[in-house]
């Protein structure tokens, strides 16, 4: 026996038909902007032709819904209920809700929002700050270790002296008359070597800091091309004076001896002398 009609599409609640409905609206108007873009100007007239198109795919999604209307069962509720969802509950106007004001909702936002502008704050210090302090840290250390290491030498220097000292001490005491006592002779060894004078240890404050201006300039002096550039000047003020032309094989005659080539040199002895006192 055939039944007399087909099973309805059943839904749990009026939510299920609503988010398919939305999702519907949603779908198409994505389609409507890929297809037809609104407008880039600032204009606030609407486009005729989108408006028109629009209008033609919500009224054909609304037939559609209203015809599968029939075919579908909301908890048991058929399209002819009065408390069937589709189409009032989407003709109905939207109402707002508001939430009640939550104060400690709102004081621990503005709470959190003060622990972060503290954050903020304690980073940008530490980014400023943090750089000078861990260099100073790294320059003690090493002056503490480069201090260590003299000190260390300075012991192995005393403690190879006392050893040549000591290894030249019998020498000096063979002439000596072999009847006499050993006594004094150890005991003037003795206050000679305690009283033998030590090295002076170098006094930090004799370091001589030199400042070579910028840390361009730094670079420069250490990678060497600061040197170079006074080399080639001085080479050049050599060269000028005469006395590389004969290791360059420089020519000889009137053309080197002449009064206009002796000027020209010392014009250009005089600026290759500013550019270096400029640097």
């Amino acid at each position: 026996m055939a039944a007399p009609h087909y099973r309805k599409v059943e839904l749990q609640s009026p939510a299920d038909f609503t988010y398919l409905y939305a999702n519907t609206v949603a779908l198409s108007r994505q389609k409507l902007d890929l297809n037809l873009p609104p407008s880039a100007t600032n204009d606030d007239k609407p486009d005729p032709m989108r408006e028109r198109v629009r209008e033609l795919v919500d009224e054909y999604i609304t037939r559609t819904f209203t015809t599968a209307s029939s075919s579908i069962s909301i908890n048991g509720l058929d399209s002819s209920s009065p408390a069937f969802p589709f189409p009032s509950a989407f003709t109905a106007p939207e109402t707002v809700e508001y939430e009640p004001f939550d104060s400690d909702l709102a004081s621990r936002v503005s709470t959190l929002y003060a622990q972060l502008e503290s954050l903020t704050t304690t980073v940008a210090q530490l980014r400023r700050e943090a750089p000078r302090k861990a260099a100073k840290a790294y320059a003690a250390q090493l002056a503490g270790l480069i201090e260590e290491e003299s000190k260390e030498e300075d012991d192995r220097q005393d403690e190879n002296e006392d050893e040549n000292y000591g290894a030249e001490g019998p020498d000096d005491t063979q002439n000596t008359n072999p009847d006499a006592m050993d006594v004094d002779t150890e005991s003037g060894a003795a206050s000679t070597k305690r009283q033998r004078p030590r090295r002076a240890r170098p006094n930090p404050a004799w370091k001589i800091d030199v400042p070579l201006g910028t840390d361009e300039e730094v670079d420069r002096w250490r990678n060497g091309d600061m040197a170079e550039v006074y080399e080639n000047a001085l080479r050049t003020l050599q060269r000028l004076q005469g006395e590389g032309d004969s290791e360059g094989g420089g020519q000889a005659g009137s053309e080197g001896n002449a009064l206009a080539t002796t000027v020209g040199k010392a014009e250009r002895a005089g600026r290759a002398a500013e550019v270096v006192e400029r640097m």
